[in-house]
């Protein structure tokens, strides 16, 4: 069972998923909590796999959120309707950035950690 509810995105493209090594582009992020994301990409990942992912947002016009992530695969599949490979991460290691873009995220949406909406 879930302890946060997910973000999602309207636009996939929104959060790009790179090798931090390579910068080769993996994915893109479908939603988020503060202790794991779902990637969607061309290509399967192999679930029990842990692997370093970088994620990329442009959060103004010139300002670019960038940061690495250790996370591990708990679960894979396909959508028909997309056409993308899913796949569900955990976190491995706490990550400030992270938590700190989530949280922001839920503010600009106005919504709190349960997935309620405050009162405006």
């Amino acid at each position: 069972m879930r302890n946060q509810s997910r973000l999602q995105f309207r636009s996939i493209f929104r959060v790009k998923v790179s090798n931090p090594k390579t910068n080769a582009l993996i994915g893109y992020v479908g939603d988020v909590s503060e202790t794991g994301l779902k990637v969607l990409s061309d290509k399967a990942f192999v679930q029990g796999e842990r692997l370093p992912l970088r994620l990329r947002m442009r959060v103004k016009e010139d300002e670019v959120l960038q940061f690495d992530l250790d996370v591990s695969c708990k679960w894979t599949g396909s959508n028909p309707k997309t056409g993308y490979f899913e796949a569900g991460f955990i976190l491995e290691q706490p990550s400030a950035e992270f938590t700190l873009m989530v949280e922001k995220m839920r503010v600009q949406r106005g919504e709190t950690e349960n997935g309620d909406y405050s009162p405006a």
